[in-house]
């Protein structure tokens, strides 16, 4: 926002707001006052003020000195057993990163993992599973485990010839299987639905949970029989049997990358996708009701559209799934079906939203103020139902709304396949980083930014607190508390469109401005011009510092105390020129409120 003051010849141009990064296509001349041209490690604050980017500190080396230097390959904060966690996976181990008791960050080793890929994460019934592409891991707050999978009741009432009523399907991450015995108390050869097992695990009695004795019956593994010494006691449902069979298709669990929950609307199911196909895969409920993570029906499973591209990404959206592949995007909707039988079972139906515009980054769609946003092309897309009757998304293209336009050049150089994208929410702040460099996008006040030597990888919010792993196996945290990267200095620069003050046909000439910044410890910032005669002015510096001792540089050390607002007054001779604003040292940061700028007409442009 900018306010105008001043007689006809003589005005003051304000800028009130800053308003972030516009790469203009048609150059810079067309950019508002506040406005960026070109900036680097500044950040718009909520209020629309300019502020240096917070730096950040490691807070956990998860690799042995010495060691060669490795991704950190996914974090996540939440519930495990009713305690709040906070877990990061690097260099083939999972690792605990706070203690609860101490309320201190630590470096804690839980077990053995895969960090060949990227990790996905997610709780479901109180406990912690990931994801890689090779594992299905479990983590219930003390021991890390391989998903077993669950044993599924596969027919029940079974007489003693066979058959019976189906239950539930097999269970793609396992071939053990148990069923139910209904005796006559005549027969003593029951059949098991399957032949050719592998083994029969155990036989045993409902009634009292004990198994028979070994020697009370005996097993034919390849007619799939078990007989009795004596014949079984006439009853319903009161002897099961457990056995293996020798082929299963855990692979097709193990190859998913990526998760979502969702079932209508409750999360009581997990969709896995990532295996390169166009193909998901989704957890069932046991004959209880309980919704489980170890148990994959085999025959749920959903395909969306052409098998050539495959699914990208997964979000829940309101009472739907988004579903987005590489080139187009599409919604699952939760719903039932009626069997041949008669029965009625539990369904889910695709239905195409976008042919054209898809998803580029696997596993990286966010859900940013309950709109999904994807990567396709060299831009970035919201995705919307601006109708007043439904807020799920249809089939309308308007509803792919392109918001990146403002930072196109710079994100035309991200290589979109490989970014990692994260919300953070308590922020709100948009990230899409990649080869240690971020593009952000404060949603509240609609500024996009672009931050140098930021090496993030995978992040995580917790408690309120933004974290992010390395791509060198160490895990960081990002703050304003700290002035530097680590260390080092953070390089911030602010660079202004070439201003015309509203009459490109005059001349104009400017000899004052007044630079507000907030009082702060180590406040400090430097001031220039270019214009079109020459690149660079007379650097100016503009300093702001309370008495304080966390930051203490004697060589800038003030005893000034109070923090209103200062403005300070700087003599820059310039025509026609763009302002900017700089700061490199290690042991600074600044907040800029305002700027003013003095400027003279003084004739016609010839």
């Amino acid at each position: 926002m900018a306010a105008i003051t001043g007689s006809a010849n003589e005005k003051v141009f304000q800028i009130r707001a800053w308003g972030g990064l516009n790469e203009n296509p048609d150059g810079d001349t067309k950019l508002k006052m506040g406005e960026a041209a070109v900036i680097r490690n500044f950040r718009i604050t909520r209020d629309g003020n300019l502020q240096r980017r917070p730096g950040s500190r490691e807070i956990a080396a998860l690799l042995p000195e010495g060691a060669e230097a490795v991704p950190v390959r996914g974090i996540w904060n939440g519930n495990v057993g009713g305690v709040e966690q906070l877990v990061a996976a690097c260099g083939g181990k999972l690792w605990k990163l706070w203690d609860n008791e101490t309320g201190a960050f630590i470096r804690e080793e839980i077990g053995d993992i895969d960090t060949g890929r990227e990790i996905h994460f997610f709780g479901f019934s109180d406990a912690l599973y990931m994801v890689n592409g090779v594992e299905y891991k479990v983590w219930d707050g003390q021991t890390l485990s391989d998903v077993v999978g669950y044993r599924p009741l596969v027919t029940i009432a079974v007489p003693p010839a066979g058959g019976g009523e189906t239950l539930e399907q097999v269970n793609k991450l396992t071939g053990e299987r148990r069923c139910w015995f209904s005796p006559d108390g005549k027969g003593t050869v029951f059949q098991l639905p399957e032949k050719g097992l592998l083994s029969l695990d155990y036989v045993k009695d409902l009634a009292t949970g004990e198994e028979f004795a070994p020697d009370s019956y005996t097993a034919d593994i390849s007619a799939g029989t078990v007989t009795f010494t004596q014949a079984p006691a006439m009853g319903t449902n009161t002897i099961e049997a457990g056995w293996t069979m020798g082929e299963n298709f855990r692979e097709q669990v193990l190859k998913m990358r990526w998760g979502e929950l969702y079932a209508g609307t409750q999360d009581t199911r997990i969709f896995l996708y990532g295996d390169g196909s166009n193909r998901a895969i989704y957890s069932g409920l046991d004959y209880d009701g309980k919704p489980r993570a170890d148990y994959f029906p085999d025959l749920n499973e959903v395909a969306v559209g052409d098998a050539n591209t495959p699914i990208t990404g997964l979000i829940r959206h309101y009472s739907r799934l988004s579903c987005f592949k590489s080139d187009s995007a599409w919604t699952i909707e939760y719903g039932t079906v009626t069997l041949a039988d008669g029965a009625q079972t539990e369904a889910f139906y695709v239905t195409p939203v976008n042919r054209a515009i898809g998803n580029a980054a696997p596993g990286q769609v966010r859900l940013v103020l309950n709109s999904p946003r994807t990567l396709h092309g060299s831009d970035l897309y919201e995705w919307k139902n601006y109708s007043a009757y439904s807020a799920n998304l249809t089939h309308d293209e308007r509803q792919a709304k392109r918001i990146s336009d403002r930072i196109y050049a710079t994100l035309r150089q991200f290589e979109l396949k490989n970014c990692v994208c994260f919300d953070d929410n308590w922020a709100q702040e948009y990230y899409i980083c990649q080869g240690g460099r971020a593009l952000v996008h404060n949603y509240a006040a609609d500024a996009w930014y672009y931050y140098e030597d930021f090496d993030a990888v995978c992040m995580a919010n917790f408690r309120g607190e933004l974290l992010y792993g390395t791509s060198d196996g160490r895990m960081m945290h990002f703050s304003t508390d700290y002035l530097s990267n680590d260390g080092r200095a953070i390089d911030a620069y602010w660079e202004s469109g070439s201003m015309s003050f509203g009459q490109d046909f005059q001349r104009k000439y400017s000899a004052m401005l007044w630079v507000g910044v907030k009082p702060e410890s180590s406040a400090e910032v430097e001031v220039t011009v270019q214009t079109d005669r020459s690149s660079r002015y007379t650097e100016k510096v503009v300093t702001s510092s309370l008495a304080n001792f966390a930051h203490v540089n004697y060589a800038k050390y003030s005893y000034a105390t109070n923090r209103k607002p200062q403005m300070s007054r700087l003599k820059i001779k310039a025509k026609k020129y763009k302002l900017i604003f700089r700061t490199t040292a290690a042991d600074s940061t600044v907040t800029i409120l305002a700027a003013d700028v003095r400027v003279r007409f003084t004739g016609y442009a010839k």
